[in-house]
């Protein structure tokens, strides 16, 4: 569905959109071949060695996985180069939120095809651009006071303009306050928000980021949490007083394990923050479209009080919303790219797709992929899993979980065997670490047979047998 007034991008004519519809047929019938488990090629074996050792050698360092993709795929599964097939399950960290080789993923590319380039700028911008971000804004624009957008390169330049709105707006008033292990990105702003000493070693600290602490998702009192959590932000302000710029904070930390608190937290931050005149920026990089609502913030119903909000990853393309009071002076952001033409279309498709198909709301698709994984891992960690699966639990399509004691070796370890096994996650946290699921939203779709408030498809009960087999495997 286009918006009002929409006009095509690129060459039309009969004959092209007949071709194209059958290309994007053929294509998504080919890709469809890729539809369950299976071993490398014996042919093969040797060629993902080989391509590994040479990007290895280009990139100089080791990757976490011996993952290359063969660029086959569908649905919850991918091919790698050497012919195996395995659950995807991390989709790129968050970005494949509807899986691998969607009809709509396909009709974008080819679209973008009839275009006469491949990136679209900012000085020289397309429709393609104009529509995505109206698409977006059209999303938040009845509850919350967001009326502008502004297309970035990344996730971290999203936050890093982010940053420089809430600098304007507030000089001299520079600084920040974001919560206990926090990740904000890799950029030279963005590593000095994120709480990891270690991923900014040998750099000159250049931002002045004061801490709180995030909810305890383990203390038994939640009132506790929001007490502890209050009291550091007073003591922030008793130290530093009318200095800061902006709160930043995830609503739903991906890199900390997906951790999250009920809604009265937010509230009371919200509320403290704005009584002291301090802007509040919701970082949405790895939420957007993976909570029982597109916006995080929408779920927790905080429309009202956010001022800046980043989103990538699921979106195809990167950005900030922000309200017309931090609309910048000229000068202040700029560059020289929106997004590839395939990314700006996909962002515009899947974002309609998703608003439109019964994936949000407490009966949606994702509530109820949410409900069923964590009744299976509740089956497992009541069954063989006892004293093995320690913890779990999560929020839409973001599901995490602790093996053993949650040490950094035993979880390494179970990720690699469980990536052996068939099933690609990924770790976060620290001190304990999790093993990560950002799960693609077609689980809920495939094959599925709908039993009210959970979902059960036979791939599903594959990946917890395939989970189930290595929880044994690597605990004993």
């Amino acid at each position: 569905m286009a918006t009002a007034n929409s006009i095509n991008s690129g060459v039309r004519s009969p004959q092209i959109l007949e071709q194209m519809d059958q290309l994007a047929a053929a294509i998504l019938q080919e890709q469809k071949k890729i539809c369950k488990l299976k071993g490398p090629d014996a042919d093969k074996v040797d060629l993902l060695s080989q391509k590994f050792a040479e990007y290895v050698r280009s990139r100089g360092r080791e990757f976490v996985y011996r993952y290359i993709s063969s660029g086959r795929g569908y649905g919850p599964f991918t091919e790698l180069v050497d012919g195996s097939v395995k659950y995807d399950m991390i989709n790129g960290i968050g970005t494949n939120v509807l899986g691998h080789a969607h009809p709509l993923m396909i009709r974008s590319n080819l679209e973008a095809a009839l275009v006469d380039t491949v990136m679209c700028g900012n000085l020289q911008t397309y429709i393609d651009a104009n529509e995505t971000a109206i698409t977006l804004l059209n999303a938040v624009r009845e509850k919350s006071r967001l009326r502008h957008f502004w297309f970035s390169g990344s996730g971290s330049c999203s936050n890093d303009l982010a940053l420089k709105l809430l600098w304007q707006k507030r000089a001299p008033k520079y600084n920040l306050i974001a919560f206990r292990k926090a990740f904000a990105g890799r950029s030279i702003a963005t590593q000095d928000i994120t709480d990891k000493p270690d991923y900014r070693e040998g750099m000159p600290h250049l931002l002045n980021v004061h801490y709180a602490p995030h909810f305890d998702q383990k203390n038994p009192d939640p009132q506790a949490s929001i007490r502890n959590t209050m009291a550091a932000l007073e003591e922030i302000w008793a130290q530093e007083g009318d200095t800061f710029c902006g709160l930043v904070i995830e609503l739903v930390q991906g890199e900390a394990g997906f951790i999250f608190g009920p809604r009265e937290f937010y509230l009371e931050i919200f509320k403290w923050a704005k009584d002291r005149g301090i802007y509040i920026w919701v970082d949405e990089v790895q939420t957007f479209a993976r909570t029982r609502q597109l916006f995080a913030f929408q779920m927790f119903g905080l429309d009202e009080f956010v001022d800046v909000v980043t989103v990538a990853k699921a979106f195809h393309v990167c950005g900030t919303l922000f309200t017309e009071e931090l609309n910048p002076r000229p000068g202040l952001i700029a560059g020289t790219f929106n997004g590839s033409i395939a990314g700006l279309k996909m962002g515009r498709k899947s974002v309609q797709h998703l608003l439109s198909e019964n994936y949000y709301g407490d009966d949606g698709k994702i509530a109820r992929l949410e409900r069923t994984f964590l009744k299976r891992f509740k089956e497992i960690a009541e069954g063989v899993g006892r004293n093995k699966i320690t913890y779990y639990g999560g929020i839409g399509s973001m599901i995490s979980f602790e093996v053993g004691d949650g040490s950094k070796k035993i979880t390494n370890e179970f990720s690699n065997k469980l990536f052996e096994n068939g099933v690609i996650c990924f770790t976060a946290g620290q001190n304990p670490m999790r093993i990560r699921f950002l799960l693609p939203l077609v689980l809920a779709d495939v094959n599925s047979s709908d039993s009210g408030e959970y979902i059960d498809n036979k791939y599903i009960d594959e990946i917890f047998s395939i989970v189930e087999k290595t929880v044994m495997e690597v605990l004993k």
